[in-house]
């Protein structure tokens, strides 16, 4: 149990009252544990089928389609979720991105991406779109990239720089922004001590005011009639509906109703957003608004990258997959690159794409994410039980036995990509990244 701060207690008790919901129902809630959940990959995984194979318990979100609420167990070493058939998230931060219907073929800008749980489900929405995730901070963009790459995401493109510099570069570009706001962290507070003495009421103008400097680029990105979903895991009304009332003040956009469960709060005069809290809903606190721009946009984008064709990774992709892939070099590096007007000059990015793979000397090394998102594809693949004792020893690093021939191949877990391996003359080796491995 922690203490928390008064001056929050004080704040909340107004803000409760204001929702007219019960301040001693959520201060209980606060001292309970926070209920974990898993969102299902169908990208890479039919959900029936990792339904099948769970071997945990399983209880539907109503509200997502791949949620499920898990009991309060550690699942980053199962092979299904180094697989990439599942990413573990907060159930709350799963509603976010269902607050608006995608029609599956818009192109989208995650602002704020980091650690990738919005990412992925909006991927997911977008089979036939295209969706820009970027991250500021490169460590925490790192952690995103990587995520990307275990889910196997082929329609994602990867960015580390600022948000001016994605607004000067993606103007009128999208037909939906996502801007999950770095706040004041209220609705975590369960998660750990660290998280509670962060806070202040500083902390909460200062974050205000920086989510008003992050709209105005994603503003400038968003095209005419466009879609803004607008978030934040925090309780403050400065934070929340503050800056939706700023935002309707100084710009011209309109208020969407969203549609929600009848236990998710609406917001303080504002009965089209959302607040959901501990003591009402099964997961962490969230603010949910989502709005629709009107004003006409003329704002001109930079100009596109001119990728060269790479004819190295296209001959390894017709010697070794069942497909063809446009396969651009981007960095000295080989990219399958979705929409190539949408890799612009002037952009930080980590990714532009599914990476395929480089030249090392005269031969061409594919990389972990072609393995990841692409391994159904692969001529030779060993598609193995999750209670195989060959998944073990490969995600140790490890030998392992076939009867396969000499050259590339890939692993698969119960059809779900894993990872990539090469044979030869000597045997079995391992391609699975040493980051990745399981160390006991």
């Amino acid at each position: 149990m922690f203490t928390y701060p008064l001056a929050f207690l004080e704040r909340m008790k107004r803000i409760l009252s204001a929702t007219k919901d019960s301040y001693d129902e959520f201060l209980q809630s606060l001292n309970k544990t926070e209920q974990k959940g898993i969102y299902v990959n169908t990208h890479k995984i039919d959900l029936q089928n990792f339904i099948k194979l769970a071997d945990f318990n399983l209880e539907k979100i109503l509200y997502e389609k791949n949620g499920f609420y898990i009991d309060n167990i550690k699942l980053g070493h199962h092979p299904l979720h180094h697989a990439g058939a599942f990413y573990v998230q907060d159930p709350s931060a799963m509603f976010t991105v269902n607050a608006h219907k995608f029609n599956g073929d818009e192109k989208v800008l995650d602002m704020c991406a980091s650690p990738g749980g919005k990412t992925i489900q909006i991927a997911n929405r977008i089979p036939n779109g295209i969706l820009v995730s970027n991250e500021i901070n490169f460590s925490r963009a790192k952690i995103l990239y990587s995520n990307v790459e275990r889910m196997g995401l082929k329609n994602v493109i990867v960015a580390n720089d600022t948000p001016k510099n994605i607004s000067s570069a993606y103007a009128n570009c999208f037909d939906v922004v996502l801007l999950d706001a770095p706040c004041s962290g209220e609705g975590m507070f369960r998660r750990g001590e660290e998280v509670v003495n962060e806070w202040n009421e500083g902390l909460i103008k200062l974050c205000a005011e920086r989510q008003k400097e992050i709209f105005k680029c994603a503003d400038i990105c968003l095209k005419t009639n466009g879609t803004l979903i607008y978030s934040t895991c925090t309780y403050a009304y400065e934070e929340n509906e503050g800056l939706v009332n700023f935002i309707l003040s100084n710009y011209d956009y309109e208020l969407v109703e969203i549609l929600s469960p009848k236990n998710f709060t609406r917001g303080i005069d504002m009965p089209e957003v959302v607040r959901l809290y501990p003591h009402k809903v099964r997961g962490e606190g969230q603010f949910v608004a989502v709005l629709k721009k009107k004003k006409e946009n003329t704002l001109m984008p930079a100009r596109s990258q001119k990728l060269k064709n790479d004819k190295n990774a296209t001959e390894f992709i017709k010697n070794n997959l069942n497909i063809q892939l446009n396969i651009k070099n981007y960095k000295n590096f080989s990219y399958y690159v979705l929409d190539e007007d949408m890799i612009k000059q002037g952009v930080n990015y980590l990714s532009v794409g599914v990476k395929v793979g480089e030249m090392r000397g005269n031969s061409f090394v594919p990389d972990h994410f072609l393995f990841s998102a692409y391994g159904k594809f692969f001529n030779q693949k060993l598609n193995l039980k999750v209670s195989d004792e060959r998944v073990e020893k490969y995600l140790k690093g490890e030998e392992i036995s076939t009867n396969l021939r000499e050259g590339y191949g890939s692993i698969l877990i119960e059809n779900c990509p894993l990872g990539g391996f090469k044979i030869t003359k000597n045997g079995f080796k391992n391609h699975y990244p040493k980051g990745l491995r399981r160390l006991k």
